[in-house]
């Protein structure tokens, strides 16, 4: 960071437009969160009586990391969404930040996780994650600036054939960034340090597509998250059946490590991801999901409030072998709740890897066995539907 950097962030503040929920008047109260980057402190306004609600203070948690537009941050157990923010704060956090459609290609489910890394180190936000199917229509579509080549009936044989997950992407000229990471179409002439070098094979099995124009973003993002009449266009491939559920934590986003669990699952002797999507959660959808826990857990109302902080992914979990309780055999790869008591007991357990907290734990699991197929019902049968 430059001088004129340092000086900028030492005497700025970045300035959020917010909405609380105050349950004891059953009203929505304006407020205006200031961070001041320096020290990373928040300062909260009272729009309405025009004084501090909350004087600068550090909050443990609240960095530029989470400070996007729609998400929810955590003072003081108070849920303030981000509704909007001031035009120098837009133009300093957020200038020329635009989204792109990538979709990871027909690989092997254990390449998904270095693939997921890779886009986590290259500074992109994932935005919208959902595994699919394409049919004819959609490949044909999507690879249409191909019609002519003679190659098109075997791509299109190729992105049909398998497996393929969708992601919207957010950064700085997102398009033309993620199009150079992708390196060139035929991984033998791409740059070094490029996905397609680093894990192509060839000019069709090359990893990962990239949309090429804002129109076709748009387009894409639409055909593979898109809804018509409350239904989602692409359908989400969850079965339903003889599954457990498995949600990846808000906390585990800001923190790159959503590949490596991914991984960590792809490559467990019993366990496949069969279904993945991307949600977000306000404070009475938490609540409801976590009911079970409610008098049980103390850290029952800081779960909630957890997983309304972000976005978080939600999956359901298949067993390769019909014989194995697929509900047991996650919990037992994600360890125990506490993850220092993981670090002590399992250290190669998923929590023990990435979880930080009891609560910050890097992923939920099913408790019970014959629980496993409605937790999966109320992201992929209830959640999902608009």
């Amino acid at each position: 960071m430059d001088e004129d950097r340092r000086t900028y962030d030492y005497f700025d503040k970045y300035t959020f437009l917010c909405e609380m929920y105050d349950s004891e008047v059953d009203d929505i109260k304006e407020l205006v969160l200031n961070f001041f980057p320096f020290d990373n402190s928040v300062q909260i306004i009272d729009v309405e009586k025009g004084k501090a609600m909350i004087r600068r203070v550090q909050i443990k948690g609240v960095d530029k990391r989470n400070l996007h537009i729609g998400n929810m941050v955590n003072i003081f157990s108070k849920l303030l969404l981000l509704k909007d923010c001031a035009p120098l704060t837009r133009k300093t956090l957020f200038n020329n930040v635009k989204s792109t459609f990538a979709m990871i290609k027909p690989i092997s489910p254990a390449l998904h996780g270095k693939v997921l890394t890779f886009i986590m180190k290259k500074g992109f936000r994932i935005l919208q994650m959902k595994n699919a199917k394409l049919g004819l229509d959609l490949a044909r579509n999507m690879y249409r600036h191909l019609s002519g080549v003679k190659e098109m009936p075997i791509i299109i044989d190729y992105i049909t054939s398998g497996e393929v997950i969708g992601l919207e992407l957010e950064a700085e000229d997102a398009i033309n960034k993620w199009r150079a990471c992708l390196g060139a179409t035929d991984p033998k002439y791409a740059a070094p340090g490029t996905l397609r070098k680093l894990l192509g094979e060839d000019m069709l099995r090359n990893v990962a597509h990239g949309s090429e124009t804002e129109e076709t973003v748009k387009e894409m993002l639409h055909n593979f998250f898109g809804y018509e009449n409350g239904i989602p266009i692409l359908p989400y491939r969850a079965t339903l059946k003889d599954c457990t559920c498995c949600i990846i934590k808000p906390h585990v986003l800001l923190d790159g490590n959503v590949g490596s669990i991914v991984e960590h699952i792809a490559t467990s002797k019993n366990l496949y991801i069969s279904a993945q999507g991307m949600f977000t959660f306000d404070i009475n959808d938490a609540r409801e999901f976590y009911e079970i826990y409610s008098g049980v857990v103390p850290e029952y109302e800081a779960m909630c409030i957890e997983l309304t902080e972000g976005r978080f992914i939600a999956m359901e979990l298949k067993s390769k072998d019909p014989n194995v309780n697929v509900v047991c055999e996650f919990r037992k790869l994600c360890g125990p709740r506490d993850p220092d008591l993981g670090r002590q007991l399992y250290p190669e357990s998923i929590r023990a890897l990435y979880g930080k907290t009891t609560v910050q734990n890097a992923v939920h699991c099913t408790d019970l066995p014959e629980d496993g197929e409605l937790e999966v019902e109320y992201f992929f049968k209830l959640i999902a539907l608009k």
